[in-house]
């Protein structure tokens, strides 16, 4: 990892919506762009990173839905960080931490100086009612204590706050505006019994609330992400309507369905290149259609055929919430079904590019927007004074034939890492649970951790 100064010999700078410009030589100090130069005009002795030569720098990523993994003795955390960064994340916002030491052990990774980033803007805990899903829940069973929440989660360093399951629209808004008070923000699941235009949620998560409720077989996440029936044109019309009389936000994280949708020929994506980044017991105990998630056990071939059927109308949506102006945000929901930290991000921009937006308009999403939606005001250009969150590629990102395995280095808060040298680190950490001694106890924590979740969740 160099963390500066250095120089990036002879790039061409290429952000989205401006045309490339280079060869330029780009120099990097303090976490910042410092300068650049015609090549060979610097006239300082810097580090110049040959490695780099030649390539074309863009604007990193930012995830706006993650799940970090618990930090318990399979240490996972350091993995989720790096393969993120591999794959040119460097901001994500955690959309909540389960049993509340997920987000701690990734800020302590990044304060300890181990790694740059990802740098986490969170929500912390999930705000619902009725029975907890999740061991990090606070209880909210009437609007007037919507102010204590939103402080003590402010006091805990979140800047937003996940409006969870079993809330209604007097609930949501009380949030809503005892967040705004504090400076923070509201993101969360439409409740089951509304719709999206209904509990207007500032930032819905996951295309819950756009069926009807009516038509949803059972109040159940699988139902919600696949019984879309019931979304039709006129329906899609209201739903945009909603969103931009009432200055609603959408994050739909269409990779959710299409990892519910692998597990149908599960065998098959067990071994996909993508899955082999993560640990084996995702894949064999974490994710297994028959004993693996509860919500996930024994999908029916109907069920799949729903999926299929939903997530097309999903990406109708997208395209149309999109043409129409609609704030529609890219994120992936890590640790549901075959979302890999990372590379989903790049799966999920080409889910909104299927939909009809062009490539560079969701680079733009993804990386400068996105930004701004997190606060983060000088990130997402590349131009002197700007934070050094960038991406080293082989060639431009906006070629047609690009892929992610082209990056070759990612910038994180002027830190310069090496996609080789990220991709040593994660084989260094996959090594952990290789071994026979590691592979028994590893399954063995899994299994204990899922039966316990099985027992904690609910639908």
């Amino acid at each position: 990892m160099e963390r500066g100064p250095f120089v990036l010999p002879g790039v061409t700078l290429h952000e989205a919506g401006r045309a490339p410009e280079g060869p330029v030589d780009l120099l990097v100090e303090s976490g910042r762009i410092a300068g650049i130069y015609a090549p060979g005009t610097i006239g300082v002795a810097v580090r110049v990173i040959e490695a780099l030569r030649g390539h074309t720098v863009t604007t990193a990523l930012t995830d706006m839905h993650i799940h970090m993994p618990p930090d318990n003795i399979l240490r996972l955390t350091p993995l989720f960080m790096l393969l993120n960064l591999r794959f040119g994340v460097v901001r994500a916002r955690d959309a909540g931490d389960p049993d509340g030491s997920s987000t701690p052990a990734a800020l302590a990774l990044v304060q300890s100086g181990a790694l740059p980033g990802p740098q986490i803007h969170y929500a912390y805990a999930f705000v619902g009612d009725g029975r907890a899903r999740w061991g990090n829940t606070i209880a909210m069973t009437h609007p007037d204590e919507a102010a204590g929440i939103v402080a003590r989660l402010k006091f805990a360093g979140a800047s937003w706050i996940k409006a969870y399951e079993n809330l209604d629209a007097p609930r949501i808004a009380a949030l809503c505006r005892a967040a705004e008070a504090e400076g923070m923000q509201v993101m969360g699941h439409v409740p089951t019994a509304l719709r999206l235009e209904d509990a207007r949620l500032p930032d819905a998560q996951h295309g819950f609330g756009i069926p009807e409720p009516a038509s949803l077989r059972r109040d159940h996440i699988l139902n919600r992400n696949i019984d879309w029936e019931s979304v039709d044109r006129a329906r899609i019309e209201q739903v945009i309507a909603g969103c931009l009389d009432h200055g609603l936000a959408m994050t739909p994280t269409l990779v959710t369905t299409r990892g519910l949708l692998r597990m149908e020929d599960w065998e098959r994506e067990r071994r996909a290149p993508d899955t082999r980044l993560l640990s084996g017991f995702y894949t064999d105990i974490v994710w297994h259609p028959d004993h693996g998630l509860p919500v996930y056990r024994g999908i029916t071939p109907e069920d799949f055929d729903r999926a299929r059927d939903a997530f097309a109308r999903k990406v109708e949506v997208v395209g149309e919430a999109v043409k129409a102006g609609v704030d529609m945000r890219l994120g992936t929901d890590t640790q549901q079904p075959f979302i890999i930290p990372g590379i989903a991000l790049h799966d999920e921009m080409r889910a909104f590019e299927a939909a009809g937006v062009t490539r560079e308009q969701v680079w733009r999403m993804a990386g400068p927007e996105a930004s701004r939606k997190l606060g983060v005001e000088d990130a997402g250009r590349i131009a002197v004074g700007q934070r050094a969150d960038l991406i080293v590629t082989q060639r431009s990102p906006f070629a047609p034939d690009w892929s992610p395995d082209m990056i070759k280095a990612t910038i994180c808060g002027g830190a310069c890492l090496l996609a080789s040298d990220l991709d040593s680190a994660i084989r260094v950490e996959l090594r952990r649970f290789e071994n026979r001694f590691a592979r028994h106890l590893v399954r063995w924590l899994a299994r204990f951790s899922l039966n316990k979740a099985a027992r904690d969740f609910v639908g």
